[in-house]
């Protein structure tokens, strides 16, 4: 039987202490919530009470148990005493109760080695002592034990030691409550996904055990060598040496980034191997073969293995012996990597890679750790945001500017947005635009990156807006000169794929992928492209200005752009902007929102209004709107409803000051998430739901994705009312919109302090305060709508009345707004 490593924990907590990257002056919150981490690593469990589990040789022992929300963590327990057979004792992990039916849970989770890659952890109990495992597991709500050998287990402290910080959310520097406890609930399950989606500074253990002998490797998927060459070669050979000690090993070779490739499992002690097109023996098996008995293979010894992949053909000898051969048709280049079917270890060495001519373009003893930054296995540089806490722990760079505004107003982690945004800014290539995704073990770049390939590239115009949204909430004019000459090259080569028509058009379908990656990718003239492409120009004008660019000829191309946008890709047969050139009897939901954000609806006919009533008409299911009109679906495209789509057009109906379209998102869509008398409840919001309100993908589903925490960022910005209106937050405004509410109080973090609003009606009437830090000055406008209009009212400002429902004031003090009937 394979048993799960029970060392200590090779990452050390103490060094979460020196997470912080930080720039601009006031976080010191932010350096004394992570030194609180490291000094005082906490343990999460389910229930304080000793456990007790029975099992006879007919009934397995079986207990779930129930965290309330999403947790994460180094699984950890104390083993009391262990009578009769204890060597069979599984714990799963899963994010939903459902996929407990499921041996493995809702794993495994391949993409990266920022966390197990098995939902899985076995042990054979011999005693009492302690046991804490190696690897992280990503966040869950649900733990299943289950001792399945005749015998008994009685057991404490069963947990996870969280390596993400762990304050209580009424203590983050942000704060929200309303009137309507569904709107509060909205904001701090949207906190709650932040927080557990930004991983501090080396908190990720090494997900190899690197010894004298080789690289360990126990239970874990196959991560792709990271070098350009491994990524984009299409033939090579692979050698190398194995020591299998339990069950066997794997390999996997045609990798892409993500390592869905052509994997390989040798059982030793079946004799058999597999191919499948995937990361696992769970995916696809494309071919089986029995070893032949001429070919040594046992346990405990040494074998060396060469692997042989051009393209479609692959063959694999073992000690000189041809053991399979065989053609596919799933992957067609890409890298390779070592690992171990789920029950399997194994040790290896002397890695050597060789293109067809022989030379070799990678080599490694793999028994010193610098092995591991080649295939991204160490632990992560930086303190960095990622999309999930399960399944996507690796950072995206489109989701920045929806989970990056969320963190801005409740966890305030900027040193996360900047270790994301400095990573990302590593890896623009060579034309201007930017990789999508990056593992967080990978630290910047030090030279450029020379490739003319992207994929997602809406996520390169996505990133700029969330550099100038960082911009100015910190006002760090050092970031925004690092980051002047990446944005000018990126709207530089944007301005190149422009058509005379003036839109820009996308002639590589390669890079036409969106969010939404399992619908068909498209090219040519896409409005959400054009409509990104605006939306940066017009947000990096400001960050541009201060870094020092004349930015005249950029906002030239904004005027043209938002004017071809909007002569050429409107239809008033739909009352929106169409899909695309080709698609011009559908539209997208996302695509029209940030339209509307970004200015391109100049024709009065073609107003916010008429745009988000479209959407709330055209897109209604009833778990929320969809994100594609009927003519879009009929090209094959899912009927999904996307949170990360809705962020934007929440965004835009707060922005057009439409509480009727933003109370409508918030209730129809986020509310039932938020709901803990919910099936699939987790305390975080989910990544994708089909129409009916239930997870799109089943237990593969995202349920605590960064991306689609926008409300709490919007509500704070919107309901509590409060934004900078110069970088750094040196001028704000506060103006409230109501949706129906009667009271809303909170904090927003800056940079300088907490700016704190409070706004109720009692009896039909206002009273409002607002404190903002020393040394700045904002304007602060009373809630809309009010119960009682303006025009039959008087209003005092700390007992003085004023004229007019705006005020200008200096922060340092408290200010209290008093309505009052004429």
């Amino acid at each position: 039987m394979a048993l799960i490593s029970l060392g200590l924990i090779s990452v050390s907590l103490s060094a979460i202490a020196g997470a912080a990257v930080i720039r601009a002056p006031g976080h010191d919150a932010d350096v004394q919530r992570l030194h609180r981490l490291a000094a005082d690593p906490v343990l999460a469990t389910a229930q304080d009470d000793p456990i007790v589990l029975s099992s006879t040789a007919a009934e397995p022992g079986i207990l779930v148990l129930d965290y309330g929300v999403e947790t994460e963590g180094i699984p950890s327990l104390e083993v009391v005493s262990a009578t009769g057979d204890t060597s069979v004792f599984e714990i799963t992990y899963s994010e939903t109760r459902a996929a407990l039916s499921l041996y493995m849970g809702d794993g495994p989770v391949p993409l990266a080695a920022a966390m197990d890659s098995y939902r899985v952890n076995r042990y054979n109990i011999a005693g009492p002592g302690q046991i804490t495992n190696r690897l992280i597991q990503g966040g869950f709500r649900y733990q299943k034990l289950n001792l399945s050998s005749p015998g008994e287990l009685t057991l404490r402290n069963v947990g996870v030691i969280r390596t993400v910080d762990t304050a209580p959310l009424n203590e983050l520097p942000g704060s929200f409550k309303s009137s309507d406890n569904s709107i509060t609930d909205i904001w701090t399950v949207g906190a709650r996904t932040v927080q557990l989606s930004e991983i501090p500074k080396s908190s990720i253990p090494e997900f190899w055990e690197i010894t004298s002998e080789g690289a360990l490797i126990e239970s874990l998927v196959p991560q792709a060598n990271s070098g350009l060459v491994a990524v984009t070669s299409t033939a090579y050979n692979l050698d190398f040496k194995v020591k299998p000690l339990v069950g066997g090993f794997g390999f996997s070779v045609l990798s892409d980034t993500l390592n869905s490739a052509i994997y390989m499992s040798v059982d030793v002690g079946a004799r058999t191997i597999a191919a499948y097109a995937g990361s696992t023996t769970g995916d696809t098996e494309l071919t089986r073969a029995a070893v032949p008995s001429n070919v040594t293979l046992e346990l405990g010894a040494w074998h060396s293995v060469h692997v042989q992949a051009s393209m479609t053909d692959i063959g694999v000898s073992i000690n000189g012996q041809r053991v399979l051969e065989f053609t596919q048709s799933s992957k067609f280049f890409g890298s390779y990597g070592l690992g171990a079917s789920f029950g399997h270890k194994a040790v290896f060495r002397d890695l050597v890679a060789t293109d067809t001519t022989g030379a070799v373009t990678y080599e490694h003893t793999l028994t010193d750790k610098s092995c591991l930054d080649d295939f991204q296995l160490g632990t992560n540089p930086l303190a960095v945001s990622v999309d999930g806490s399960r399944r996507d722990r690796i950072a995206y760079a489109g989701d920045l500017d929806i989970a990056g505004s969320a963190a801005l107003a409740s966890t305030h982690g900027l040193e996360f947005i900047e270790g994301a945004l400095e990573i990302f800014g590593s890896f623009q290539v060579t034309p201007g635009f930017f990789t999508p995704t990056v593992k967080i073990q990978q630290a910047p770049l030090s030279t450029p990156l020379d490739v003319n390939i992207t994929g997602l590239i809406g996520y390169s115009w996505n990133l700029l807006t969330a550099v100038s949204q960082m911009y100015m909430h910190t006002g760090d004019v050092v970031f925004a000169r690092e980051w002047a000459p990446r944005i000018v090259r990126m709207l530089d080569w944007s301005h190149s794929q422009t058509l005379p028509s003036g839109l820009f058009n996308l002639s590589d379908v390669s890079f036409g992928g969106d969010w939404n990656y399992y619908d068909p990718a498209q090219s040519g003239v896409i409005t959400k492209f054009n409509v990104l492409y605006a939306y940066s120009l017009q947000e990096t004008a400001k960050l541009l200005t201060d870094a020092g660019v004349d930015i005249s000829v950029y906002q030239d191309r904004l005027a043209a752009l938002r004017s071809a946008i909007d002569t050429q890709l409107w239809s008033d047969e739909l009352g929106a902007y169409v899909y695309s050139e080709n698609i011009r009897d559908g539209f997208g939901q996302d695509s029209n929102a940030i339209a509307i954000l970004a200015g391109v609806n100049l024709d009065p006919s073609h107003s916010s209004e008429i745009i988000l009533s479209t959407l709330s008409k055209d897109l209604a299911a009833p778990a929320g709107p969809l994100a594609f009109s009927s003519g879009v679906l009929q090209r094959g495209f899912q009927r999904y409803i996307s949170p990360y789509a809705s962020a934007y057009h929440l965004r835009a109906a707060f922005s057009s000051q439409n509480s009727h379209a933003a109370r409508e998102l918030l209730d129809s869509l986020w509310a039932p998430m938020a709901d803990r008398q919910n099936a699939n409840y987790t305390g975080c919001f989910w990544e994708t739901l089909d129409e009916s309100g239930r997870p799109a993908f089943g237990v593969v589903t995202s349920m605590c994705h960064g991306w689609s925490a926008a409300p709490t960022a919007e509500l704070s910005r919107f309901v509590l009312g409060a934004q900078p209106t110069k970088p750094g937050w040196a001028e704000w405004a506060v103006a409230p919109q109501t949706i129906g509410l009667t009271s809303a109080q909170g904090k927003v973090p800056t940079p300088l302090g907490a700016v704190t609003v409070s706004w109720k009606f009692c009896g039909g009437l206002l009273t409002m305060s607002v404190e903002a830090p020393a040394g700045t000055t904002g304007t602060v406008t009373v809630p809309s709508p009010l119960l009682v209009p303006a025009r039959q009212s008087k209003f005092t400002v700390n007992g003085a009345v004023v004229n007019g429902t705006t005020v200008t004031v200096e922060g340092g003090s408290k200010i209290t707004i008093v309505q009052l009937r004429k």
